[in-house]
C-alpha cells in the first residue's frame, strides 16, 4: 500500500490502502454525533441507462460504507455530505454484532449489482462493474469463515499496513485498531479549526468503547479456536507496551495535538493549554486503560496459542482459508504447492543475475547472500546511526524522488498532480513497523502522499537498498499509481476505497524494474544489486509464505531459507516471517502481480511491434485504477485489439 497501510519490501504495511467490504466494518450505533441516513438508490433509477444506474449505485454503496466507517472517511478526506454530519467526532464499531451487520451489507450490495446488465456496459463502466463484482464476491468468500471479525477485509476499514490484508486475526503485531487508530489520529485527522480539536478529543474518548469491542471479537474468535501464534501475541503486547510507556502528557497523541494547535490562529494560548490538558487526561483515563484491557485479553490467550506459524494449524478450515487468500491476492486458482515452485524458479533466476553483477564490482567469493551481506556492512554503504545520519538519509531519499520525477515525463503520458513527501516513521511505531511504506494523499488535497521510512537503525537501510525502496513507495511506484487513480475524473469514490494488493504491489515491484529502464541505476551497480535483492526478496516470499501455510514449515525453517536466499539480516527477516504468519497469502501478491504486468507488457509489445507506446501502455494500466489481475488482463487485451483496428 500497502495505502499504508502496507509492508512493502521489508517493509511497512501498506500505505494507507483501504479494503473490501466484508466482516468487521464499523456501524452507526454508539456514536457521539448525529449521522445522516445512508444514501439510497432512487426509484427513478429504472429510467437511467445501465451505465448511469451503475454509477448511481456505486455512489450509494460508497456513501453507505463511509457512514459506518468514519475512520475510512477521515483517511480519504471526504465531506460530511458524503460521510455524514459530525463523522470526525466518531469511530466505527468493532464488535461481533457489527461484523455480522457488515456481512449483510456486502450480500445486499452484491444482489443490487446483479440488477445491472453487464453486457450493456463498455469502457470504464465495464471495468467498474467487474471490479465491484470481484470485490463483493471475494468478500462473500471471506464471510464463509466466521472469525476475524475485524480483519482487513472490513468495509473499507483502514488497516495497519496493507490493503486487502486478509488476516484471520483481528489483532496482530502489525495489524489492528490498536495501531491504525492512533496513526489515523496523528497523521490524517484534520486539526485546522477549533471543531477539529474538539472532534479529536471526542475520538480519544471513543477509544475506550472501541477497544472493549475489539476484546469482544478477539475472545469470540478464541472460542472458535482461532488464536494467533504465540509470537504474534507477544509482538502485539510488546507493541502495546511501547504505545503506553510515556507519561500521558508526553504521549504522541498529545504532542501531535499541541504541535498542530500552534498553527490554529483562532485559539488563544490559554485555550491551547486547556485542550492539551484535556487530551492528556483522556490518554491517562481512557486510552491507557483501554490498551491495558486489550493487552490483558491477549495475554490470556497465550495458553492456547502455540508456536506453529502456519494457518494449517486451524485444520481443514485453515487449508481452505489459505487457498482463499491466495485467490484473493492474485493466485488465479494456483495452489500453495504451485506457487512454491514458481518462487523457487524465480529465486534461482535472480540469484544468477546477482552473481554476475557482484563479480563485476569485485565480490567473487562466497554465496550471493554472503556477498550481499558484505556489501550491506561496508562503511561507505551506511549512514551513521545518529540524528545527523538520519537527516542525511532523509535528504538522499528526497533527492531520489526528485531525480525520478525529472525523467518521468519520458515514460508516462499522465502524471499525478499531488506531491509526495518523505517522512520518518514515528518513533513509537518503529519497533513493530517494517522498513518503509506509503500513505496516500487525501482526496480533497488537504494532505500529500507520504513516503515513510523506518529510522530506528540506519544499518537496516544500507545506501545500496534505498533507491529501490524510493521507486517502490514513491516514484513511479505507489505514489504514481494511487494518486493517478484518485485524480482520474469520473472515478467512482468506491473504487478509491478498494485496493488489490496484487495490482498495487505488483505495480510497485514492476516500477522498481522500470526505474532501471528509466536510467535510475546507470553507473550505480551497487544500487542495481539493491534492486535485484528486493526482487529476490519478493520471489523468496512465494517460497516461504507457501512453505509456512501449505508445506507446514516452522518459523525457523522459513527464517533460515529467506536469510540464505536474500542476504538480508536475520533480524529483518524474522520480522518479515512473523508478518507472513499473521497475514497469510498477502506476501505472494507482489511477485504475482509483477509477473502478470510483465506478461501483459510483453504481449502488447509482441502484438503491436513498432506501434507500441510505453506511455500509452502505462496510462492503460494506471488510469483504470486498482483492479484484480483478471480485470487488468481483459482491459489490456481489449486495448491491444483497439490499437490493431
Amino acid at each position: 500500500m500497502n495505502v499504508r497501510i502496507r509492508p512493502s519490501g521489508r517493509r511497512g504495511f501498506f500505505a494507507m490502502t483501504l479494503c473490501v467490504l466484508a466482516a468487521g466494518c464499523g456501524d452507526e450505533a454508539a456514536t457521539t454525533a448525529p449521522s445522516a441516513p445512508a444514501a439510497e438508490i432512487p426509484e427513478e433509477s429504472a429510467a437511467l441507462t445501465p451505465a448511469e444506474s451503475l454509477a448511481q449505485m456505486a455512489a450509494a454503496h460508497a456513501e453507505e460504507m463511509l457512514r459506518v466507517s468514519p475512520e475510512l472517511a477521515t483517511s480519504l478526506g471526504v465531506s460530511e455530505g458524503i460521510a455524514g454530519e459530525g463523522y470526525l467526532f466518531r469511530l466505527g464499531d468493532y464488535g461481533f454484532a457489527a461484523s455480522h451487520r457488515a456481512r449483510e451489507m456486502n450480500e445486499r450490495f452484491l444482489q443490487e449489482l446483479k440488477t445491472i446488465d453487464r453486457e450493456a456496459l463498455s469502457g470504464d463502466a465495464r471495468i467498474n462493474y467487474d471490479v465491484l463484482n470481484d470485490a463483493y464476491r471475494i468478500a462473500a468468500r471471506r464471510n464463509q469463515f466466521d472469525f476475524g471479525g475485524g480483519s482487513e477485509f472490513g468495509a473499507g476499514r483502514p488497516n495497519s499496513g496493507d490493503a486487502w490484508a486478509a488476516t484471520p486475526y483481528m489483532v496482530t503485531q502489525l495489524t489492528g485498531p490498536h495501531l491504525y487508530l492512533p496513526r489515523m489520529l496523528q497523521t490524517e485527522h484534520p486539526l485546522a479549526t477549533r471543531a477539529h480539536v474538539e472532534s479529536y478529543l471526542a475520538r480519544l474518548d471513543e477509544m475506550g468503547r472501541v477497544f472493549d469491542e475489539v476484546v469482544e471479537t478477539v475472545t469470540a474468535d478464541a472460542g472458535l479456536g482461532v488464536t494467533p501464534p504465540e509470537f504474534v501475541l507477544t509482538g502485539a503486547t510488546n507493541t502495546i507496551r511501547g504505545l503506553t510507556e510515556s507519561a500521558p502528557a508526553e504521549h504522541p497523541l498529545v504532542e501531535t495535538l499541541k504541535d498542530k494547535m500552534a498553527r490554529i490562529e483562532s485559539l488563544t494560548d490559554e485555550e491551547r493549554g486547556i485542550y492539551a490538558s484535556q487530551a492528556a487526561a483522556k490518554v491517562e483515563d481512557v486510552v491507557y486503560p483501554a490498551y491495558a484491557r486489550l493487552a490483558a485479553a491477549l495475554e490470556g490467550l497465550a495458553p492456547q496459542a502455540g508456536a506453529d506459524a502456519g494457518i494449517w494449524r486451524l485444520g481443514d478450515v485453515g487449508d481452505a482459508y489459505y487457498q482463499f487468500t491466495l485467490d484473493a491476492y492474485g493466485g488465479g486458482g494456483k495452489t500453495g504447492d504451485e506457487i512454491h515452485e514458481i518462487g523457487l524458479a524465480e529465486v534461482a533466476r535472480i540469484t544468477a543475475e546477482m552473481d554476475v553483477l557482484l563479480k563485476s564490482i569485485g565480490l567473487d567469493d562466497g554465496s550471493v547472500a554472503d556477498r550481499m551481506q558484505t556489501l550491506a556492512a561496508r562503511d561507505d554503504n551506511l549512514f551513521p546511526n545518529t540524528d545527523e545520519g538520519r537527516a542525511s538519509l532523509l535528504s538522499l531519499l528526497r533527492e531520489q524522488v526528485d531525480e525520478a520525477n525529472a525523467v518521468a515525463p519520458d515514460w508516462f503520458r499522465t502524471l499525478p498532480q499531488s506531491v509526495v513527501e518523505v517522512r520518518r516513521i514515528p518513533v513509537y511505531e518503529q519497533d513493530s513497523s517494517a522498513g518503509g511504506y506509503y500513505t496516500s494523499a487525501a482526496l480533497d488535497g488537504s494532505r500529500p502522499g507520504i513516503y515513510w521510512i523506518n529510522l530506528k537503525d540506519t544499518a537496516d537501510n544500507p545506501i545500496h537498498s534505498l533507491r529501490t525502496l524510493t521507486h517502490h513507495e514513491a516514484v513511479p511506484g505507489h505514489h504514481f499509481q494511487i494518486s493517478l487513480a484518485q485524480e482520474k475524473e469520473g472515478m467512482p469514490l468506491v473504487r478509491n476505497m478498494l485496493s488489490y494488493s496484487e495490482y498495487v504491489e505488483g505495480w510497485a515491484l514492476y516500477a522498481e524494474k522500470l526505474a532501471s529502464e528509466m536510467g535510475m541505476y546507470d553507473g550505480r551497480p551497487e544500487e542495481d544489486l539493491g534492486r535485484l535483492q528486493a526482487e529476490i526478496f519478493r520471489a523468496a516470499r512465494l517460497v516461504v509464505d507457501s512453505g509456512l501455510h501449505a508445506k507446514r514449515w516452522t518459523r525457523g525453517q522459513a527464517i533460515d531459507y529467506m536469510v540464505s536466499a536474500t542476504g538480508e539480516s536475520r533480524a529483518s527477516v524474522t520480522r518479515e516471517i512473523e508478518r507472513y504468519a499473521a497475514v497469510p497469502g498477502q506476501a505472494c501478491s507482489y511477485k504475482l502481480g509483477m509477473l502478470k504486468m510483465e506478461e501483459l507488457r510483453a504481449h502488447a509489445e509482441g502484438e503491436l511491434g513498432d506501434a507500441f507506446d510505453i506511455k500509452a501502455f502505462h496510462d492503460e494500466v494506471l488510469l483504470m485504477g486498482a483492479a484484480p489481475l483478471g480485470v487488468l488482463d481483459d482491459h489490456i487485451s481489449r486495448w491491444i485489439d483497439a490499437q490493431q483496428e
